[in-house]
C-alpha cells in the first residue's frame, strides 16, 4: 500500500500536475491497481498526451496558469529555440536529453519581471531562421502520425504542423 501511495505522489506530481496542488490526476489511480503492470504502460506517451490537453486547456480565454510536465514542455522549448537554450553538458547517446540542460538560477522580483519582458519581444521579434526545426538532424526524427492515448486523453499527433 505504502508504494502505491508513493508512486501516486511522484505522478501526480512530476508527470501528471494540475493546478489544484492537492489533487492528483484520477486517471493515475487505474494504473496504480496493479503494480506489477507498471512497466507495460508507456509512461512519457502519457505524460506527452496529458501535456498537449493542458496546453489546450491553457490557451482558453479566462485560463490562468499551465499545468503537465512542465520539465518536458522546457526541454522541448531547448531543443527547438536556439535563442532561450542554456548551456548543455555532454551526454552519452542513451541518457535522458532533458537531463543535459543546466538550468540557470534565475533571479527574482524586478529582474524576474525584466527577464519575462525581454523573452516577450524575443518571442514578438522569433523569425523562421531562429528555430531549429529539425533538432536531431536530418533525419534524427520519426514521420510518424497518428493518436496519442492515455486514460481518457487522446490526441492527435502530426509533426507536419509545426514544420516550415
Amino acid at each position: 500500500m505504502e508504494v502505491k501511495c508513493y508512486l501516486f505522489v511522484l505522478l501526480g506530481s512530476t508527470l501528471f500536475v494540475d493546478k489544484s496542488r492537492d489533487r492528483h490526476c484520477p486517471a493515475i489511480n487505474l494504473f496504480l491497481k496493479d503494480h506489477r503492470r507498471l512497466t507495460d504502460y508507456t509512461w512519457g506517451a502519457g505524460a506527452l498526451a496529458y501535456l498537449y490537453r493542458q496546453l489546450g486547456v491553457a490557451t482558453r480565454a479566462g485560463s490562468k496558469g499551465l499545468c503537465g510536465c512542465l520539465t518536458l514542455l522546457q526541454a522541448w522549448i531547448y531543443e527547438y529555440f536556439p535563442l532561450f537554450r542554456p548551456s548543455q553538458l555532454p551526454q552519452s547517446p542513451d541518457a535522458p536529453r532533458a537531463s543535459s540542460w543546466i538550468s540557470p538560477r534565475l533571479p527574482g522580483g524586478d529582474d524576474a519581471r525584466h527577464r519575462l519582458a525581454l523573452y516577450r519581444l524575443l518571442l514578438d521579434e522569433l523569425s523562421a531562421d531562429d528555430v531549429t526545426w529539425t533538432p536531431y538532424g536530418r533525419d534524427g526524427y520519426t514521420y510518424i502520425t497518428g493518436i496519442i492515448h492515455f486514460s481518457d486523453i487522446v490526441e492527435g499527433y502530426d509533426p507536419a504542423r509545426c514544420l516550415r
